[in-house]
């Protein structure tokens, strides 16, 4: 049988402890049931581990008479400045404080914080009330350790293992491992991009007759298919390339290659020998000319006859140089125009004029007019060499030969002037050359530097060693030359070759007409070309090196700035150390670099790349068509793609990024937002810190995400995933396609889905939770009441704070649930439990399969039970319950009747307030009763006990199997007795009659007790009445004292809320009994509770104690 535990005071502990019903006292009062200080080891603390017990172990079953625990069991309740402690291996220790060794985080008991602890074994659980943590462990000190606690917007759950199963929870490792392999599929799928595009390329390289394509292993170029173009640039990321198998050139616009060049190289160097035999071979004459002028005259002629023969093949050769060089430049025009077309279309390419790929010819096949080629490589310089020479390579050709060219005039020079100090006779001189070793050649000539030549009308030769050559030719620099009408040479080593041009500064070279050199070390280099910067190198017509160490390459480039570069038509350099490259490009920042037509860099350290890029913020960067970076840091790549926020990346066709720190990734994509990040077509991030990532994704809140084609995100802080989603409500998620999350942290999470109520959650495809506070879990699941809860596919909760759990469960009454498939809960607070149950009562609660519950606080239990009636309960399976207040259990029972009650299969209560108990028993009369298998009770309250009787009169009594009262207020008893007259006593039947023994000395049936026997046997029961009533006025005393004593516990007020402690007195009578109480309330807790109290009536004394935990 059950054990009962009751409460009683420990003196020693001072707390209430449980303790069997058979416990007994040691060493104290045999009638006490509460033992001394001394016997109280062995009861367990109600207070703590009673509650514990029977909550963690969710039964209440037999229990010991004296309570034990398993081994390295124990509880700890401390609070600030105490502890409580229950402990031991495998009993139980009672006293002040806790075991300190091996609680979580160290806790020690009796510390400044409130906190509950139980231990089993290797197992604890710690409730830190301080931290608002709660803490599991297992394995011992050692293991692992589970922790729940607070954080903003929920509970924290730290310390979880890795989820195997499908429902198993996952951890953070588990989601970064996630996030690991989704950078790995996105890394997979950039490889697979990248070699589609490598595919595409090879694919390209077949059609026509070869587009340009770059070898993925050696990096070689090769040229094929037709392109308009004009220009081809050959230069790749590591700077100018080598373009090798160049053919030797034959028309005037056909590359040329090495092999040419040093043709040409040798041509000269056999020029310039044949010029120096003639030298060597006119001075050999000299020397033994003293005594022979004529046949020194007839050898200089001869001499200077090959000395002009040898200067006019150089000069042969000079021609065919600039022809080769014009015809070089030409090609390589062509050659970077058609590089420059195949970035407009595929079909734009450079071509072999025919499949045989012998010969290309820049421009197309029967094209005449030449393109510039550059960014050339230099070629290699051999016999056997095929390779292209570039601009800078025939320059240096240029100066070689300069200088030689120079030295030979010089020779030539001092030949003439030897020859008219030999013989005035042989050159008519009207020169003036006055400096030592000078020589003056033309009308007006003047050589008044040592060693200095002056070569035409008006020439002047002034510095030393300098010479003059031209009609109005000026050397005044040491060491300088002026070669040309009007040219001046001013500074030291300076040199000027070109009508009109000027070389002032130290080691300048000035070549063109009107060609200016001012700066130290300059160099300019074309029509009205100009540098005055030290260093500088201005090469072009009115090309401009105004800078320090600057370089303007091309017709009316400028670089002023210091260090700066300026390459192609129009283009400008103003900042120091910038570079711009292209026609019309300008780079004015310090540091900046513009590369492309109409390319701009105006800030510090930026680079703008293509054509009318322009990157005007500092440390910017422009790449692509029209693209703009105006932010500072910014970067833009992609036709018109505008960087214009500070610290901004945009990036890919129409890409915009204005806000700060932003970063637009892909065609037309939007990032306005600071800190925002937008990727893919048309994705735009305009909120502050939002991201989207997809096409046409868009994150418009405050630190939203956006991440799937068309999504959407636009309340602050939420979240949109997959195709079409939605989240518009603040701190909203919404994930898979077409999901939706408009409600204030709601969370929409399956396809169509839709959390549009506050705090409402919808989880899978077309859930939708509507009601604030709603949740909606399973495939067409809805929840449109406030705190609503629908879980299953297509279940419905409707009712505010209703709840549906299964396959098209319903709840649609106010706190209704619907369990199951099918289920119905429309009352308020109505409750249908089962596949199809249904509860429509307020307050009914329908349990099984089919089970109904529609009468208000009805409860129908078991498969197709029913319970119509208000109040009514129908339990079993087909059980009915139709009455108001009316009750069946077993199956296939029925109680029609109001009050009704019908126990057992098939029972029957028709009659209000009847009752049928047993299989098959019918109770139809109002009030009756009905006890046994089969038994009737059909009379107004009539009885019938037992098998198969049957009670039909009113008020009729049948006892006994079989019996059978049908007279009014009958009585049958024993089996098969019969009592059919009104107001009738059978204990038998007509022909069954029976024998009543122990009452008369009768011997026939009819035989009735005499009165000897009858006072006998009265006056003994007189004697027990009389004993008993004794024992009855006895009992009566005691009870009245005790109903008084506990009437005066009862009478003692509680403790009010925010109070602490309640000490008052009762007292009251009981049919004039007398008693008086003293007790006390105490709130140990907010949550804990406990009351005591003791009454006194006569000389009996009445205590009791009580404790409650509430939350």
């Amino acid at each position: 049988m059950n054990r009962i535990f009751k409460s009683i005071w420990c003196e020693q502990t001072r707390t209430w402890v449980a303790a069997s019903e058979h416990a007994v006292a040691r060493g104290g009062r045999a009638s006490s049931v509460v033992a001394s200080a001394g016997g109280l080891e062995k009861v367990l603390k109600l207070s703590i581990l009673g509650a514990a017990s029977l909550i963690a172990m969710g039964v209440v079953g037999p229990f010991a008479e004296e309570a034990m625990a398993a081994n390295n069991t124990g509880l700890c309740l401390t609070y600030n400045g105490g502890s409580n402690n229950v402990a031991g291996s495998g009993g139980l220790i009672t006293g002040n404080g806790c075991n300190s060794a091996g609680w979580i985080n160290g806790m020690v008991p009796g510390g400044s914080t409130n906190w509950m602890g139980m231990t089993a074994d290797d197992t604890q659980i710690v409730l830190d009330g301080s931290a608002g943590s709660i803490y599991f462990r297992t394995g011992g000190i050692n293991g692992n350790v589970l922790t729940m606690s607070n954080a903003t917007g929920g509970v924290l759950l730290s310390g979880l293992a890795a989820g195997v199963k499908p429902t198993d929870a996952v951890n953070m490792s588990q989601l970064t491992s996630l996030s690991t392999s989704t950078a790995t599929g996105i890394t997979s799928l950039s490889t697979s991009t990248a070699t589609s595009i490598a595919s595409l390329s090879t694919s390209m390289l077949s059609l026509g007759v070869g587009v340009v394509t770059q070898d993925a292993s050696s990096g070689a170029i090769s040229v094929g298919a037709n392109s308009p173009g004009l220009t081809v640039d050959f230069a790749g990321g590591q700077g100018p390339r080598t373009l090798t198998g160049v053919a030797a050139g034959v028309n005037a616009t056909d590359a040329v290659n090495v092999g040419q060049l040093a043709s040409l190289s040798t041509s000269t160097a056999a020029g310039l020998s044949t010029a120096a035999s003639g030298v060597a071979s006119l001075s050999t004459s000299l020397l033994g000319a003293v005594g022979d002028l004529a046949s020194l005259s007839t050898s200089a002629s001869t001499g200077l006859a090959t000395a002009d023969s040898g200067i006019a093949s150089l000069s042969t050769s000079l021609l065919g140089t600039a022809d080769n060089v014009t015809s070089l430049s030409t090609s390589l025009s062509t050659v970077n125009a058609n590089l420059a077309g195949l970035q407009t279309s595929v079909d734009n390419v450079v071509s072999y004029d025919d499949p045989s790929k012998s010969a290309i010819t820049l421009g197309g096949a029967g094209v005449t007019t030449p393109v510039l080629l550059t960014n050339v490589a230099a070629g290699k310089i051999a016999a056997t060499s095929t390779d292209a020479v570039n601009g800078s390579q025939l320059y240096t050709l240029q100066q070689e030969f300069s200088q030689q060219y120079d030295l030979l005039t010089s020779q030539v020079s001092s030949l003439s002037t030897s020859v008219s100090g030999l013989q005035g006779s042989v050159s008519a001189n009207t020169g003036t050359a006055s400096g030592d070793n000078s020589t003056a050649s033309g009308d007006n000539a003047t050589a008044s530097g040592t060693n200095s030549t002056a070569n035409g009308t008006n020439s002047t030769a002034s510095g030393d060693n300098s010479t003059a050559s031209g009609t109005n030719a000026s050397a005044s620099g040491e060491n300088s030359t002026a070669t040309g009408t009007d040219s001046t040479a001013s500074g030291s080593n300076s040199t000027a070759n070109g009508t009109n041009s000027t070389a002032s500064g130290d080691n300048s070279t000035a070549s063109g007409t009107n060609a200016s050199a001012t700066g130290e070390n300059s160099t300019a280099t074309g029509t009205d070309s100009t540098a005055s910067g030290s260093n500088s190198t201005a090469n072009g017509t009115n090309s401009t090196a105004s800078g320090d160490n600057s370089t303007a390459s091309g017709t009316n480039a400028s670089a002023s700035g210091e260090n700066s570069t300026a390459t192609g038509t129009d283009s400008t350099a103003s900042g120091s150390n910038s570079t711009a490259n292209g026609t019309n490009s300008t780079a004015s920042g310090d540091n900046s670099t513009a590369s492309g037509t109409n390319a701009s860099a105006t800030g510090e350290n930026s680079t703008a790349t293509g054509t009318d890029s322009t990157a005007s913020g500092s440390n910017s960067t422009a790449n692509g068509t029209n693209s703009t970076a105006s932010g500072d840091n910014s970067t833009a790549s992609g036709t018109n793609a505008s960087a214009t926020g500070e610290n901004s990346t945009a990036t890919g066709t129409d890409s915009t990024a204005s806000g700060s720190n932003s970063t637009a990734n892909g065609t037309n994509s939007t990032a306005s937002g600071d800190n925002s990040t937008a990727s893919g077509t048309n994705a735009s991030a305009t909120g502050e810190n939002s991201t989207a990532t997809g096409t046409d994704s868009t994150a418009s809140g405050s630190n939203s995400t956006a991440n799937g084609a068309n999504s959407t995100a636009s309340g602050d802080n939420s979240t949109a995933s997959g195709t079409n989603a939605s989240a518009t409500g603040e701190n909203s998620t919404a994930t898979g396609t077409a999901s939706t999350a408009s409600g204030s942290n709601s969370t929409a999470n399956g396809t169509n889905s839709t959390a549009s109520g506050n705090n409402s959650t919808a989880s899978g495809t077309n859930a939708s939770a509507t009601g604030e506070n709603s949740t909606a879990t399973g495939t067409d699941s809805a929840a449109s009441g406030t705190n609503s809860t629908a879980n299953g596919t297509n279940s419905t909760a409707s009712g505010d704070n209703s709840t549906a759990s299964g396959t098209n469960a319903s709840a649609t009454g106010e706190n209704s649930t619907a369990t199951g498939t099918a289920s119905t809960a429309s009352g308020s607070n109505s409750t249908a439990n089962g596949a199809n149950s249904t509860a429509s009562g307020a307050g009914a609660t329908a349990t099984g399969e089919n089970a109904a519950a529609t009468g208000a606080g009805a409860t129908a239990t078991g498969n197709n039970a029913s319970a119509s009636g208000t109040s009514s309960t129908a339990g079993g399976a087909n059980a009915i319950a139709s009455g108001e207040n009316s009750t069946t259990n077993g199956a296939n029972s029925t109680a029609s009747g109001n009050g009704s009650s019908a126990f057992g299969e098939s029972a029957a209560a028709a009659g209000d307030g009847s009752t049928a108990l047993g299989a098959n028993a019918v109770a139809s009369g109002v009030g009756s009763v009905a006890t046994g298998a089969g038994s009737v009770a059909s009379g107004a309250n009539s009885s019938a006990y037992g098998t198969g009787s049957n009670a039909t009169g009113a008020g009729s009594v049948a006892i006994g199997q079989g019996a059978t009262a049908s007279g009014s207020n009958s009585v049958a008893l024993g089996t098969g007795s019969v009592a059919s007259e009104d107001n009738t006593v059978s204990v038998g039947s007509a022909g069954s009659e029976r024998r009543i023994t122990n009452v008369a000395a009768g011997v026939n049936a009819t035989d009735a007790v005499n009165v000897g026997q009858l006072n006998s046997a009265v006056s003994g029961i007189r004697n027990q009445m009389d004993g008993m009533q004794g024992q009855i006025d006895t009992l009566a005393r005691d009870a009245y004292s005790g109903i008084a004593a506990a009437t005066a516990l009862t009478m003692i007020p509680d403790v009010d809320p925010g109070k602490t402690l309640a000490v008052g007195i009762g007292t009251a009578n009981f049919k004039g009994y007398q008693a008086s109480a003293l007790g006390a309330t105490a709130r140990i807790t907010q949550n804990l509770k406990v009351k005591t109290g003791v009454s006194y009536s006569g000389s009996n004394y009445v205590w009791g104690a009580g404790m409650s935990y509430q939350w």
